[in-house]
C-alpha cells in the first residue's frame, strides 16, 4: 500500500464540477491562445456515478466531449 497516497474524494449526485479544459483544448486552441485558456470551467452537475472513477455529467450539447469523465478531469466547485 503506497502511504503517499491521498484517499478518493467521494462524489454524489448533483454536486456541481468544474471541468477540465485539458480534454478539448484542440478547439479551444482555434478561438484563443492556448496560455490564456481557463484550466477548469463552469460549474457542471453530476448526473450520475458510474464507478468511483468516473461520473457522467450534464454538459452542454455545445462542448463535443463525452459526458462520462474521470475524477482526474473534474474538481469540485466551491461557492
Amino acid at each position: 500500500m503506497n502511504r503517499n497516497r491521498k484517499e478518493a474524494e467521494k462524489y454524489k449526485v448533483r454536486d456541481k464540477m468544474l471541468t477540465s479544459t485539458k480534454d478539448f483544448l484542440i478547439e479551444l486552441i482555434m478561438k484563443v491562445i492556448k496560455k490564456l485558456t481557463e484550466k477548469y470551467i463552469e460549474p457542471y452537475i453530476v448526473k450520475k456515478i458510474v464507478s468511483e472513477n468516473t461520473v457522467k455529467l450534464e454538459l452542454l450539447t455545445l462542448l463535443k466531449i463525452y459526458p462520462v469523465v474521470n475524477v482526474r478531469r473534474i474538481v469540485k466547485y466551491q461557492e
